[in-house]
Order: structure tokens, then sequence, then C-alpha cells
């Protein structure tokens, strides 16, 4: 399942399907002159026993005649050479399993001559596997010369664009990849199982992403833990299951310590706080908390609506740890309405959030004293919250509250500032993600009110534009890589121009369906990078689902 479906398959056999093993017969090679081999397999004499326009004893002769050695002597090193190669187990299985696939069709296609293609024929390789196998004998042509590819495109009818072609050689590939086909260069390292290709095809043109993603998730329901990457601490955090519900909606997967102390694990929840969490409660902020009377009805303290990062005792910071405006922001932006009655009143919250500024006016990370810290990518999240419950009145372009926290938000935007990430998260990607997420959700505001918020949605507009395409292609963990896919998705970016990034993505997954844990945020203190498999593979679900959705992914 890909963005898109290949139907046809071509192998290359020599150093794709069959490897070169140490040669019984060393002597006949050794008795060549040195480079001799290496002379002959380019010449063009070569390439005319290639194409079955000479026979092989006439070629060995002309060979010997040109690198002035018995024609005798080439016959026994290129023999010596054919008998040496044996099947790659691994990649015969492979091809068996792609070959019994409903709608695919595997091809070979290799420059070999008649005389070592009889040889190889007697090796126990799955032949009945390929619908048809190409040589460059029988049809008078060799790779790279592209009437040989038009050949091959002519006889099987295949899609250029829903072909792969595998090849060891630079210059074989170029040439597919010229009639559109997708070419795919095969070294050494590719053909081991956990090499790129290899999982390529396992995973895009075998595989189910969607079906293997979602049944991870599942499989992995209450276990869904967060992990320092480095370390390999794995602990419980509020964060990363909050982000879970909000990409896939599936609230039996995920755990949470509420502000009031329940702890719940989908529809199992207790009333009463765990004894193991160790947790600043939210007397220790700097907010003065309040019973507040709302329409009426007896309203949850400003405590219950406090969230904080962690559900269990601190791992790797202090021992207490006081509830965060990230969190929080995060738990109000995820959590559905019918849930709502179980925090406080968001327009309270809000209010603390916006008494609880540095000297700047910008909102600050904690709600304690203790910690005076902002976060550019945690302000993003931050407006998005007033921006959800704020008010239909709220405009962030004229709220004097909101300004300086604003101006933080699109300065950093524009100037690059995040582009070594934050001190609490560790990748631009992180913040492109909730930048990207916060523009959508200005423009789903536009289309009540395209008056409110235009200059802030204008300017993110053309700056975030700018960020996502400046990011493509480029080298990122698996979280990072799936928040950059995602944040182009929900930004609009062409998702022709997601190939790379999207090919990276399905080749990540592992064969229990999740992905590698990735990071995207880190301790203040200590800077160790935090991730997790779950968030990852909630990630990499939705991404393919609302592709699935839109009708480019099969």
């Amino acid at each position: 399942m890909a963005t898109i479906t290949y139907d046809t398959i071509i192998f290359d056999l020599g150093d794709v399907l069959f490897d070169w093993d140490e040669p019984k017969n060393v002597a006949s090679l050794a008795a060549l002159p040195k480079g001799a081999m290496r002379e002959m397999m380019n010449s063009t004499t070569w390439y005319d026993l290639d194409r079955g326009l000479l026979p092989a004893e006439e070629a060995y002769k002309i060979m010997g005649e040109e690198l002035n050695i018995e024609a005798s002597l080439v016959r026994q090193a290129i023999d010596a050479a054919a008998c040496s190669l044996r099947v790659n187990e691994q990649w015969a299985q492979l091809v068996e399993k792609l070959a019994a696939k409903p709608g695919l069709k595997v091809y070979a296609m290799s420059n070999i001559s008649k005389e070592h293609f009889e040889y190889i024929r007697t090796l126990p390789f799955p032949w009945e596997a390929f619908t048809r196998v190409f040589t460059s004998a029988a049809a008078g042509m060799r790779k790279p010369d592209l009437c040989f590819y038009q050949y091959v495109i002519n006889e099987t009818g295949c899609d250029p664009s829903r072909t792969i072609f595998l090849d060891d050689r630079t210059e074989n590939i170029v040439a597919a990849r010229s009639f559109g086909i997708r070419g795919e260069v095969v070294t050494e390292n590719e053909r081991t199982k956990e090499g790129r290709l290899y999982r390529f095809l396992r995973n895009v043109v075998l595989g189910d992403p969607i079906a293997l993603a979602e049944a991870f998730l599942h499989s992995e329901s209450g276990k869904l833990d967060s992990i320092y990457s480095e370390q390999g601490v794995i602990f419980k955090d509020n964060f990363a299951q909050l982000l879970i519900w909000g990409l896939t909606d599936m609230e039996d997967i995920i755990y949470l310590l509420w502000p009031d102390g329940t702890r719940w694990k989908g529809s199992s929840r207790c009333s009463s706080p765990d004894d193991n969490a160790s947790v600043a409660s939210s007397t220790d902020s700097a907010v003065v908390l309040n019973d507040k009377i709302r329409d009426g009805k007896k309203s949850r303290p400003l405590q219950d609506g406090l969230w904080n990062y962690f559900t269990e005792k601190p791992v790797m910071t202090t021992e207490t740890f006081p509830a965060d405006a990230d969190t929080t922001s995060i738990a109000y932006l995820t959590i559905p309405q019918e849930h709502l009655h179980r925090v406080a009143d968001p327009k309270v919250v809000l209010d603390a959030m916006a008494s609880n500024v540095n000297v700047d006016g910008i909102m600050q990370v904690y709600f304690t004293d203790d910690r005076p810290r902002i976060c550019a990518i945690v302000s993003v999240n931050m407006l998005r919250f007033f921006l959800k419950y704020g008010g239909d009145d709220l405009d962030l372009d004229t709220d004097p509250r909101l300004a300086p926290t604003r101006n933080f938000v699109v300065n950093c935007l524009v100037n690059n500032a995040v582009m070594n990430g934050t001190r609490h998260y560790t990748t631009i990607e992180s913040f492109l993600y909730f930048v990207s997420l916060f523009f959508a959700e200005l423009r789903v505001k536009a289309e009540k009110n395209p008056t409110k918020n235009a200059n802030a949605r204008q300017t993110l507009n053309r700056h975030i534009y700018r960020s996502l395409v400046q990011s493509l292609g480029k080298p990122a963990n698996p979280l990072a890589l799936a928040m950059r896919v995602r944040a182009c998705q929900v930004f609009g970016i062409d998702r022709d121009l997601l190939k790379w990034e999207m090919d990276e993505l399905l080749v990540l997954q592992e064969e229990d369906g999740g992905w590698p844990a990735g990071y995207f945020c880190r301790t203040g203190r200590t800077g160790a990078n935090i991730g997790s498999r779950g968030f990852t593979a909630a990630m990499a679900w939705r991404i393919l689902k609302d592709y699935e959705r839109e009708g480019c992914v099969a």
C-alpha cells in the first residue's frame, strides 16, 4: 500500500537474485592476466556475446586474441565464474511471495549469453515464479540499450509508472527511469532483510501498512509508552497518549492520569489517584486555585484543568514535576466534548495561562514560579488552545494578551529560529508539525469569519510553505520524518513532492506493524531525547488513512 500501486516487478539476475561464490576452479581465473576478466566483460565482443550475435566459442577466441591469451583459458575462466553463481535464498523466497500476490507480475531481465543462461536454469531457483524471463541473448539486445527496455514494455504490456526495476548497475537503472519506471540500484547492503529495498518490497508491495499499523496499535493497547531514546529507559506519560488519541480517535488504546487523580485506561478507570504517581499537585502552581460557579453549576477547580506530563513517578528529571501548559493545551485540544465535564472549564485555564507570563509578556511553559521557561513550540500549542476555546470574538491579530506570544511564534518561524529545536523539543519537524496544525485550524476558522486572524494566517501561510519545502528530502529520525509528512499533509503540500518521505516512512515500518520510536522532544535539564513507537505508529497510520480517503493510497 503506497501512493502508487505497483503491479509489475522486473529483476536482474546476477548480483540481485544470485550471488557470486568463490570459484571452485580458482586456478582458471588466476591464469588470466590481472584485470583481464574486467576488460573482457566491458568489451564489445562480450556485449555481442550477451546479445546472441556471437557463439560462445567464437567470442572466447576473439577475446583471447584481444588479450593475447589462449581461447581455452578464456573459456575456463568464464565457465568458472558462471559456476560460482548461487541462489540467494532470502530473495528467492521473496520472489515467490511477490509472484503469489494477486495482480502482481514478476519478470526477469538479464544480460546473459545463451550458454550461461542454460546453466543457471539448472540452479534451484523458483523459476516458475517469473511470468517470463527476458534474456539479452534471446532478445538480441542488452541493457542499457533503450530498445531492450521498450521491447520488454511492449511484450509485457506493463505500465512504466506502475513498474519497479531492480538492477545492480547504475547505467541500467538510468535507462529504466528514462521510461518512467521506478528503478532501484541494488547494493550488497540492500539485499539483507534489514536493507531498504528488501523492506520496501516487503512493506509496500507485499504488505498492508494501514492494517498492520492498526493491528500494532491495538495489540499494544495500554503499553504505548514513551522512551528516552539513547538510554532505552521506558516511562509512561500523558503527553504522548493525548497525541496518539488525537491522531487515531482510539480511546481504548491509551491511558491517562487526569488532573483530579483519576487513572484511566480506555473505558477502565478508577476514582482515586495512583500512589506511585509523584507528579506535583496543582497546589504547587503559582496560580491561585479557586472553585467557581459557572452558569449556575458548580464547576471544577482550576487544578482539575492543569495537566502533568508524567502519569507516574517522573523519570530522569526532578522527583516532583509541575503541570505544564503544553500537556494542558494538547489535552484540551484532544479531549472530546463528552469528556470535558472531567476537567476544569477551558476558559478558567486560558485565564491562568494568559496571566502566567514572563518579563516579555510571553506565556510560560510551567504553572510554577521556579521554572520560568518559554518555548516557541509550546507557544504554538497554547495559541491553538486559545483559538479553540477563546470564543468567536477572539482575534489573534488584535488581542493584546496574546500579542507577545503570537509575535514570538511568528518571528521564530520567519527567521528559522527553531531549526535546531528548542529546550524542550529536538527537531524543527516538531515545530513545523504543530504550527501546520495551527494554520489548518486558522483556515477552518476563516470559513466563518475570514477577517479574523487574517494577518497571522497570511504570514503563517507564506513561511510555513517555505519551511516545509526546504525540509523535504533531508534525513530525519522516524518520528521527525512522520511529523514532517503529516505537517505537509495538513498544510496541503502537493503529495508528489513527498515521494521520498513517503517511501522512507513506509520502508521504516517493522514486522510487528509499528515503527521505531525516533524522538521529537527532550528533557530541559539533561537534553535526553524522548520518542514513542506508539506516537510514530499513530502518526504514520493517520497519514496513510488520510491519503487513502483522498484516493491516493491503494
